[in-house]
């Protein structure tokens, strides 16, 4: 790009006119390798008849490079910055030639070295930006019955724009499936940095209570502590495979993409503004959305859309492609990727996609808890299959009081029919419990009142429980989930 025949030098060559040109030169890139090349194709033929640079730096990509012929006198000149010496400028010249002054070469020889000093601080930055970014990224996925979940990560060509994009995907003890996919604003070590932090306060929030508003509160209390200038913008999103229902909610980033079995694209609108704008808690709701069987949830980047800078028209083919793409492709996020940036991403792009395929084979039960045979046949039922796949003599206990308090929590305050789930899990089950009354959000203490009935039954459950959460259904009702563990061991 640098390196040419023949170099056409104006009428000034005056000390002065050659750093003004040598600097225009050295500007166009911010690369190490094009730099030096910059400062090869600046002296060669015009000056010499061929040159070298070198760099003594380990990290270095590119230590020496040359250009045109090593013939005539060699004038060797040490790059300095400051007191440090970066390396060295070989120019040389035939006798014919007129020779550029001694103090001439040692100033453009200090533009070089200053030039270059800058470019492997900053590659050295990328570099460290890069690792990151990939020791943050979710290397694999986890393992959803009746998912399947696929993503990919690609940093950006453009020199100034890695950053802090980020996908993230991990399962709760129950079974849930927490998403989150963003992008903090800016570029370099510093943006990675505040990715790394977002994402964790992300994922410590959905472990103690996951709400996604909750989660996103707390990634903008990291953000203004720790970054008070920086914005990121954030889709966070809670999936049950249970209900296929996903609870979610958007911190200015853009909606995800919804395919449905038949092709029709929808996208996921919500309200917020990005983490790190005043008044952020202001614009936060959490919505929800059921997930269809044969549907494709996409969350993505703005990389993905806006390589050439038009959001509309990126968005506008990313939906086409999205509802004429193959449900069977294992590998959707790559063919998304290559469909729409053929020549490679200016922007990093972080894609995360979840394909819902079959429901799981879960056992579950419908009753209504005021018949006592009835509920007496389930507990049954559930105990046998417990006992058969591991769970100890304690545990089994545990679960006919936790059953118990269950049923009359359900005679008292939901009525009606109930569905009771048993999933296993590696290391436990999840019985769930799904009721069509009031509906109730609970986090488990001690009641007030240890006299009290009120609260006790809860408590009872949540201290017998290896896991206790119970949260209202988006279309009426409660959704109870209890964790048994098994004890190591047992066969699954």
């Amino acid at each position: 790009m640098y390196l040419r025949q023949g170099a056409q030098r104006g009428p000034d060559s005056s000390p002065v006119y050659l750093l003004e040109e040598l600097t225009a030169a050295l500007l166009a890139s911010l690369s190490v390798r094009d730099r030096m090349a910059a400062a090869l194709n600046f002296f060669v033929p015009a000056h010499g008849e061929g040159a070298s640079i070198g760099i003594d730096d380990r990290q270095a990509q590119n230590h020496v490079l040359s250009s045109g012929r090593r013939s005539g006198t060699p004038r060797t000149f040490p790059l300095h910055n400051g007191e440090r010496c970066i390396g060295f400028l070989q120019l040389h010249t035939e006798q014919t030639q007129v020779q550029l002054a001694d103090d001439t070469l040692g100033v453009l020889s200090e533009r070089i070295a200053c030039a270059l000093t800058h470019s492997l601080a900053y590659e050295r930055e990328q570099r460290a930006s890069l690792a990151f970014q990939y020791a943050a990224l979710t290397t694999e996925l986890p393992t959803v019955p009746g998912f399947r979940l696929d993503s990919m990560y690609e940093a950006g060509r453009a020199e100034t724009l890695i950053g802090g994009d980020w996908y993230d995907a991990f399962l709760l003890d129950d079974g849930r499936l927490i998403v989150s996919v963003g992008d903090v604003m800016g570029s370099g070590l510093t943006a990675a940095v505040a990715m790394v932090n977002i994402r964790q306060s992300l994922r410590t929030v959905a472990l103690l209570h996951p709400d996604p508003v909750l989660m996103l509160e707390a990634a903008n209390r990291t953000l203004a502590a720790e970054f008070p200038e920086r914005l990121a913008t954030t889709f966070v999103a809670l999936i049950d495979p249970i209900t296929r229902t996903c609870a979610y909610a958007n911190a200015g980033h853009p909606p995800p993409l919804l395919r449905l079995e038949d092709g029709t694209t929808v996208a996921v609108h919500t309200h917020g503004v990005p983490l790190g704008v005043p008044g952020f808690s202001e614009h936060l709701r959490v919505d929800h959305l059921l997930l269809p069987q044969s549907s494709l949830l996409l969350v993505y980047t703005d990389g993905l859309t806006e390589a050439k800078r038009r959001p509309a028209e990126g968005e506008a083919f990313l939906r086409a492609a999205l509802s004429a793409l193959d449900p069977a492709d294992k590998t959707p996020t790559k063919t998304l990727y290559e469909q729409l940036l053929a020549e490679g991403a200016r922007d990093d792009v972080a894609i995360l996609s979840v394909f819902v395929e079959t429901h799981a084979d879960i056992p579950r039960w419908r009753v209504d808890p005021r018949w006592s045979d009835a509920s007496r046949r389930v507990r049954c039922e559930i105990r046998d299959m417990l006992a058969r796949d591991g769970l100890d003599d304690q545990r089994l206990f545990h679960f006919e009081l936790i059953y118990a308090e269950i049923v009359a929590n359900l005679i008292r305050h939901a009525g009606g029919i109930a569905e009771f789930l048993l999933q296993r899990q590696p290391d436990r089950f999840v019985l769930h419990v799904l009721d069509k009354g009031p509906g109730f959000q609970i986090s488990p203490r001690l009641p007030n009142d240890l006299f009290s009935e009120n609260g006790r039954g809860l408590y009872l459950i949540s201290r017998l429980a290896d896991g206790f959460s119970v949260e209202r259904r988006p279309g009426g009702g409660s959704h109870a989930r209890i964790s048994l563990l098994v004890s190591k061991g047992a066969h699954t």
